[in-house]
């Protein structure tokens, strides 16, 4: 009576070949993840101004930004306590001048202030973003990675 044994060479095919389809799939879902995500990276990223710089100088500048705003707030808050009520008519045409153009000025202190104010928060607000960027998506070889792992 003959007994028939499974063919070593014909088992070990099916098996490659199953693990070849495995690696082909896993190939062609880790592609797919990872252009998916590079595409939601780019429609998230917009503008990077500080793309180039490394996290240790944009940590840097965002400490330097930091200090300037505490500056410009403090030049903001003190134009606005330069600012003066007008007094109403003052009798003369030059009283009058003279107190329009101390309003005048007072008021481009304020607003000169306020726009240095409102740029240093831009500034600061770029420099979160970059930094919470890099956070999320990480940097070099890991950014890499995470795309093609990240489902």
């Amino acid at each position: 009576m003959l007994v028939s044994r499974p063919d070593s060479r014909r088992t070990a095919g099916r098996a490659s070949g199953s693990l070849l389809f495995l690696i082909v799939l896993l190939v062609g879902a880790g592609g797919r993840n990872y252009h998916r995500n590079l595409e939601i990276e780019r429609q998230s990223e917009g503008r990077r101004p500080y793309e180039s710089y490394s996290t240790e100088d944009i940590q840097a500048l965002r400490d330097a930004f930091e200090a300037e705003l505490e500056g410009s707030e403090a030049k903001f808050e003190a134009a606005k306590r330069q600012r003066t009520r007008p007094r109403g008519d003052l009798g003369s045409v030059s009283g009058n001048v003279e107190q329009f153009a101390q309003t005048a000025q007072t008021s481009r202190a304020i607003r000169q202030a306020a726009a240095g104010v409102a740029e240093r928060q831009t500034e600061l607000g770029e420099l979160d973003r970059e930094l919470e960027l890099r956070a999320n998506f990480g940097q070099g070889l890991m950014r890499h990675v995470k795309r093609l792992t990240t489902i």
